[in-house]
């Protein structure tokens, strides 16, 4: 890999950070490191800050570049045309795809990624402490419950979790951090059900098992940005405008989208068909649906 490739790879995966961390993550000469970050700084692609004494902090220039997390999950393929209205605005999108949306929730806080679909549950909680705003919907159920016992597995501070809790009489739920566990675990019978979400459940439906429950059509995950993301407002915008593309088109972009996932076309077009796509999003709603389970976050 290149020196530049190396540095804007770094920065990319890290987000912000000192220079001189920067050194000794790519492994190059300090002289050799500065030479690149001029380079890349006149054109416009990373800004430098000057903190206490000589340290400066390297971030990319969110104009240029913008990173955007998602679970591997059927959920998301508006995204696609999502970045393709970005990049006409000379934004390059780089695409992060997590096992679960606690950690895409992490990395948002984290500075890791800019933008983030993960749990609202997850995101209302970290907005209430850290520096990160929901600004739209995206997809609604989607979700259901293989096998038939109360004690279910599910992925933790998930919908999964929220809906299983609120929609199951005595659920126990039974922690995992990936789909991929979930799967595997309960085909080994060593958990009697789970709550997962697409294409997971029409895959495991491809292979005999029968869906017991499907939980009630309410948003899954949202749309979440760094409070400090310029042009808020402007990215909102062109998201509406890609989700109202999406919508006139379905079909064009699930192919691009299973591509993306590396998931089989036929899988996620029949997924796809359990969502229903929304990007509006009424956050008091929200509020409203989580306090009638028994839930209650301050507004």
């Amino acid at each position: 890999m290149k020196g530049r490739d190396r540095i804007l790879s770094i920065l990319k995966e890290m987000g912000s950070l000192p220079q001189t961390e920067l050194v000794k993550i790519s492994g190059m000469s300090k002289s050799r490191v500065s030479e690149i970050l001029n380079e890349l700084e006149k054109e416009g692609i990373i800004f430098r800050k000057q903190l206490v004494g000589k340290n400066l902090i390297v971030s990319l220039n969110e104009t240029k570049f913008l990173r955007l997390g998602i679970i591997n999950a059927a959920e998301y393929p508006f995204i696609i045309p999502f970045i393709k209205k970005l990049r006409e605005k000379g934004i390059e999108v780089e695409v992060k795809i997590y096992d679960n949306g606690l950690q895409v929730t992490k990395d948002l806080v984290l500075g890791k990624i800019d933008m983030g679909f993960s749990p609202v549950i997850s995101q209302i909680i970290f907005s209430k402490i850290f520096d990160i705003k929901i600004i739209a919907g995206g997809a609604k159920g989607g979700a259901g419950i293989v096998g038939e016992s109360c004690n279910i597995g599910s992925t933790v501070m998930s919908s999964m979790e929220t809906w299983t809790l609120a929609e199951v009489k005595n659920a126990n739920i039974i922690p995992f951090n990936s789909p991929q566990e979930l799967v595997k675990n309960f085909e080994i019978k060593k958990v009697p059900a789970i709550a997962i979400w697409e294409p997971y459940l029409s895959i495991l439906e491809s292979k005999g098992h029968k869906v017991t429950h499907v939980f009630e059509p309410n948003h899954c995950c949202t749309l979440a940005i760094r409070s400090s993301l310029e042009d808020e407002e402007k990215i909102k915008e062109i998201y509406e405008d890609a989700f109202s593309w999406f919508l006139s088109s379905k079909d064009r972009w699930i192919s691009d989208y299973s591509n993306l996932l590396g998931e089989d076309y036929n899988i996620m077009k029949k997924a796809s068909e359990r969502y229903y796509f929304d990007s509006y999003l009424d956050l008091k709603e929200v509020y409203k649906n989580l306090k009638k389970m028994n839930i209650y976050i301050p507004t």
